[in-house]
């Protein structure tokens, strides 16, 4: 499964590739990349094995907010 997840407005780079770096260590994650100047990740992962929510906490967790 793909999704996009939008995210509130990313204050640097290095955000957009923490994020990317934690998504892709998620269990059931097959590819995620973050797009820094549209605040967006897209992520392929396995709905069988994780969930969007999970992929939503694990963002909010790196303390960014999530907007959908």
């Amino acid at each position: 499964m793909k999704k996009s997840i939008q995210m509130e407005e990313l204050v640097c780079p290095m955000c957009a590739q923490k994020i990317e770096t934690a998504l892709k260590k998620a269990e059931g994650v097959t590819d995620a990349q973050v797009m820094y100047n549209a605040s967006k990740a897209k992520v392929e992962f396995d709905e069988n094995v994780t969930s969007l929510d999970t992929l939503k906490e694990i963002i909010t967790s790196l303390g960014y907010v999530v907007i959908k």
